[in-house]
């Protein structure tokens, strides 16, 4: 597969990235580590019927050599929030990684393409890998956090990702670090402008240190052209507290793999997502719960609804070493399937390796009782209305769950809407 890179002009090859490198002042290990994961992509080839994980996405009219060619850019991927005077004093960092790599290089040098795809490596990372090293390859723009030591910090951090105009693929990539007992909350969403069609392959690593605590919200409401494949994961230590809380509402086609890994005792991580898909749409979510250490604990609660043709995949699994003694984990599936035509596969997972632990998962799909729909309209409501009642009710134990009145109002919204299209 012939692949483009930098402005257009110069192929994705070692040459390539050498231009790209010294045009922008790139340090040496970041172009090291793209070189291993063009390596890596090129070498491997797409998923198909064989892989488990992969056989049941249908991949349509994705066009990977338009996806991958680089235009130029008038203006940033990622719009971001403003850095509080307050979190700037305490020497909060929050910008792009084409700044970040001047300014704090031996935090990259540390942490960046280490947690979703080790730069090159395939050992225990998830399948996906050839998206996972093409992000790694290709990666512009992006946000990296740092949150020092001790610091803890109030207003959340927003990064909003929109498509720009001549590319059909965007490719960031985003770094948070949350230091020994520091606090923060991000929200990052992705969307696109109206017509817009291509991949939105973007990917978070996220690092808690002992006692971090975070927050982490993904709102995935791409437009219904777009291929969306993401990759969002956490490495936890002793005492570190993750809450992780996405919605999946966008593409026609979308792939997400969301995990944590337990590395030192008492991490605790909370993964909570809804889904709604209309229309033709594709919906797939892996999730990983990697239990390494002793004495911690995951909780996960997915919810979803699907109307007219369209399908949702849900895999998810918890994985236990024969370290993670003590280990509480949970998994739970929940689909509402709108019209006869929708479908969902859940395909909940445990492997456990250590003796003495509790883990429990399930899953469950089911129609709305007609009997409840009539009951409502008896009472006056319109079809849409007692539609969005019972909705409402099935999706509120993940909506308290995003904790802002400013990502759950706007998410309402979205959804009644897609409820009164169809």
């Amino acid at each position: 597969m012939s692949i483009a890179f930098a402005e257009g002009t110069a192929p994705l090859t070692l040459e390539g990235i050498g231009h790209h490198a010294s045009k922008f002042g790139e340090p040496a290990f970041l172009t090291e580590r793209r070189i291993k994961a063009l390596k890596h992509y090129t070498e491997t080839p797409l998923p198909g019927r064989r892989d488990e994980i992969w056989r049941r996405v249908e991949f349509g009219d994705l066009d990977l050599n338009a996806a991958t060619v680089r235009g130029i850019l008038s203006e940033p991927l990622a719009v971001l929030s403003l850095l509080s005077s307050e979190a700037r004093a305490k020497n909060v960092f929050w910008d792009a990684p084409e700044v970040a790599m001047k300014t704090l290089p031996e935090l990259l040098e540390k942490h960046w393409n280490t947690s979703v795809f080790a730069a090159g490596a395939t050992g225990s990372t998830p399948s996906g890998l050839k998206f996972h090293s093409l992000n790694q390859a290709l990666w512009e723009g992006g946000y990296v956090l740092h949150v020092p030591k001790g610091v803890d910090v109030e207003l959340p951090f927003q990064a909003q990702f929109t498509t720009r105009e001549g590319r059909d693929g965007i490719f960031p990539h985003n770094l948070i670090v949350v230091e020994d007992g520091a606090s923060a909350t991000v929200i990052e969403q992705y969307s696109s402008r109206e017509g817009d069609k291509g991949l939105c392959n973007p990917q978070t690593e996220i690092i808690l240190g002992r006692g971090a605590r975070l927050r982490y919200i993904l709102l995935q409401t791409t437009g219904p052209e777009m291929v969306y494949f993401g990759a969002h994961a956490a490495t936890q230590l002793a005492e570190s507290k993750l809450t992780f809380v996405s919605a999946h509402l966008g593409g026609r086609l979308s792939k997400t793999y969301m995990g944590t890994r337990a590395l030192e005792p008492k991490a605790h991580a909370y993964l909570s997502g809804l889904y709604y898909g209309t229309g033709d749409q594709k919906i797939h979510m892996d999730t990983m719960q990697h239990h390494i250490a002793p004495d911690c604990t995951t909780d996960l609660m997915f919810k979803g609804a699907l109307d007219n043709n369209a399908r949702g995949v849900y895999r998810g699994m918890i994985h236990l070493e024969p370290t993670a003694q003590k280990t509480d984990a949970y998994q739970q599936n929940r689909t509402l399937l709108l019209s006869d035509d929708a479908r969902v596969d859940a395909i909940p997972g445990l492997e456990i390796l250590a003796n003495d632990v509790r883990c429990t998962h399930g899953a469950t799909a089911g129609q709305i009782d007609p009997t409840i729909l009539f009951y409502l309209m008896s009472r006056g409501l319109t079809e849409f209305q007692a539609k969005k009642m019972i909705m409402d009710g099935f999706f509120e134990e993940i909506m308290l769950r995003f904790g802002l009145d400013t990502v759950i109002e706007p998410l309402r919204a979205r959804i009644d809407g897609k409820i009164q299209e169809h």
